[in-house]
């Protein structure tokens, strides 16, 4: 289990050489949308790759995962990586002290990556169903909007101590690319690893972010 900060670092190596996500194999450069990398551009650069290493290490059949995922929906690997990069933007934005960062470019990036994949990749992310590009789109700046929701509440509470509060809101994150139903006593008992690892490493994945976007 990758319960540290070095043990992410470690993993983000090898997903910055190859962003290898089930049903795709590309390096993010042959996409073609950074060959310039004007700054913006970089730290999207940046997130996805940070977002495409928490989403390989925590998916269901990933090895040593912390949780046991139960995606029941058509679109829960989606909806989950959508959730992965949504908590590499919060980390990104809420360790921005010097407002470097731009959240609407960042957000648009990390958006389009989302669809692009889900397009290219309908099967694997979709379950298959017949969506147009436009429907993908809506649905991931939906569920990103809701998702911001949850972790608009993180920063006051780590500011607070609030570690159970914090476990909490992080799980209901995560229930919602597994089920439309609401989350249980045994749902939190189960995510509970998964997140507190995911809460623990926020500041590792900040570090992260920041190194890829500086070389």
């Amino acid at each position: 289990m990758l319960t540290s900060s070095s043990g992410f670092s470690e993993s983000l190596a090898k997903t910055e050489r190859e962003i290898h996500v089930p049903g795709l194999t590309h390096e993010i450069n042959a996409m073609g949308w950074f060959t310039r990398k004007p700054a913006q551009q970089k730290y999207v650069e940046a997130a996805i790759t940070v977002a495409s290493n928490l989403y390989l290490h925590t998916i269901p059949g990933a090895e040593d995962a912390p949780a046991a995922l139960q995606f029941s929906l058509p679109d829960s690997r989606f909806r989950y990586m959508v959730f992965c990069l949504s908590a590499v933007v919060t980390a990104a934005l809420a360790y921005d002290e010097k407002k470097q960062i731009q959240p609407e470019p960042l957000i648009k990036g990390c958006l389009r990556f989302a669809t692009w994949a889900a397009t290219e990749n309908a099967r694997e992310y979709l379950g298959d169903s017949a969506t147009s590009q436009d429907s993908i789109d809506d649905s991931a700046t939906a569920y990103f909007q809701e998702f911001l929701k949850y972790w608009a509440r993180w920063p006051e509470l780590e500011k607070e101590g609030k570690n159970t509060e914090i476990i909490d809101v992080i799980s209901a994150i995560i229930h919602t690319t597994e089920s439309n139903n609401p989350l249980t006593e045994s749902d939190k008992e189960r995510l509970g690893p998964l997140a507190l690892q995911i809460d623990c490493w926020l500041p590792t994945m900040r570090g992260a972010f920041t190194e890829l976007v500086n070389r």
